[in-house]
């Protein structure tokens, strides 16, 4: 009975002081739809990176070991030249490898119909689809035969397949660096992995693009799948083992390859935005903190204001903790109802933003108990000075009315 009363008193005091209540649940609701926003969005980028080397058949049981050693991507410090056909098939041999699929490529100038541009030619196998779990949207993919006889065929990505007039090219002839390259097929739709889009490039035979476009012998790379259950460290050193050994590299040496993992994808193209994310949340931390200050400086004035209230209560029997009490439960409320929009307002704007950019809105129970958690803390830890100021007022001030 005494908590029923209670919470009516602190509700009736709130709907008294309407003003002060919607400047505090304004600058709470602010804060916390930028924290639970940047928060949201970050996760939604790194879900995206996931599900695409998901779908590119690149998780826990995958490496892709690339030509040139150094740094995971961009320019290299050693040979690139040494990783060929040869190591594949010494790693094929290893009893926890499932398959491998071995690539080249490079830009090319690529014209049909008398546009030309630059575009990113592979050089692959057949077995390309399967270890990439592409499927295909039209046509047919290269096999066998086409990869021993150097056929000139090429399978086109699917935006460069809408780009150069529609799906329907199979057939067509393009221009290859001044060879012309019989459309077979068109692969579906795959999307980009960060800012490698995955549709704007085009693919033919390995020995075709090793011996007729960029005339070598060696590999850019290969991607390797695991037998289930494979430790990925264990698979990581082993093969480098075996291509240090190969390619006669010892002791401090450095390796002429890199072997890539998930992990090591996912870290990369994550680090930027959770750089810009740590950097906005830190923002986003001082705006709430400005906001815990906006909220003590009402509430203190709140309390100067009813001070022959609180004055009276007191005299007549009621306990400092009582008057603490009290406005720590105002806090509550306010907090609850703040971190409640809050968290609103940020699925709203995911769902705006996901208008304008490739970022899906992100459903979270743990973004609304992260909203809830710091508006609570904030109203409270902020409402505690102003609480304790009110529960320490002299009652004898009521003497200065009379």
């Amino acid at each position: 009975m005494m908590g029923r009363l209670l919470f009516k008193e602190v509700f009736r005091e709130l709907l008294a002081n309407k003003i002060n209540i919607f400047f505090i649940t304004l600058a709470l609701v602010f804060s916390l739809t930028a924290l639970n926003t940047i928060y949201a969005l970050g996760k939604s980028a790194e879900k995206q990176i996931l599900d695409t080397l998901a779908n590119l058949n690149f998780g826990k049981d995958a490496l892709l070991v690339l030509a040139g050693g150094s740094r995971i991507m961009g320019l290299t410090t050693t040979r690139t030249d040494t990783l060929l056909m040869d190591d594949i098939i010494a790693i094929e041999k290893l009893g926890f490898v499932k398959m491998t699929s071995p690539f080249t490529g490079g830009s090319v100038e690529v014209s049909y119909r008398g546009k030309a541009e630059k575009v990113r030619l592979d050089g692959v196998l057949p077995i390309y689809l399967q270890a990439n779990n592409w499927e295909l949207f039209r046509g047919k993919f290269f096999n066998e035969e086409d990869v021993k006889n150097f056929n000139k065929v090429v399978v086109l990505g699917y935006e460069i397949a809408r780009k150069w007039g529609g799906h329907n090219l199979v057939g067509e002839k393009i221009k290859i660096q001044d060879q012309y390259y019989r459309v077979i097929g068109i692969l579906e739709k795959k999307g980009s992995l960060g800012h490698f889009p995955l549709d704007e490039r085009i693919f033919v035979p390995l020995t075709t693009a090793q011996k007729r476009i960029f005339n070598q012998n060696y590999l850019r790379g290969v991607k390797i799948i695991l037998q289930e259950d494979t430790p990925l460290s264990h698979a990581e050193r082993t093969i480098r083992k075996l291509l240090r050994e190969r390619h006669n590299l010892y002791g401090i040496a450095p390796d002429d390859f890199r072997i890539v993992t998930p992990e090591m994808v996912v870290a990369r193209h994550t680090a930027t935005s959770k750089t810009l994310s740590a950097f906005l949340l830190t923002i986003a931390f001082i705006s709430l903190v400005i906001s815990g200050v906006i909220i003590m400086n009402l509430m203190t004035a709140s309390v100067e204001e009813k001070a022959g209230i609180i004055a009276l209560r007191i005299a007549v029997g009621a306990q400092p903790w009582h008057i603490i009490k009290h406005y720590l439960i105002s806090a509550l409320i306010l907090a609850l109802v703040s971190g409640i929009i809050g968290w609103l307002l940020s699925i709203l704007l995911m769902f705006l933003l996901s208008l304008l950019t490739p970022l899906k809105p992100l459903f979270s129970w743990g973004t609304f108990l992260l909203s809830l958690l710091f508006s609570t803390i904030t109203c409270i830890t902020f409402s505690l000075f102003p609480a304790i100021k009110a529960s320490r007022i002299d009652p004898a001030i009521l003497l200065k009315g009379l």
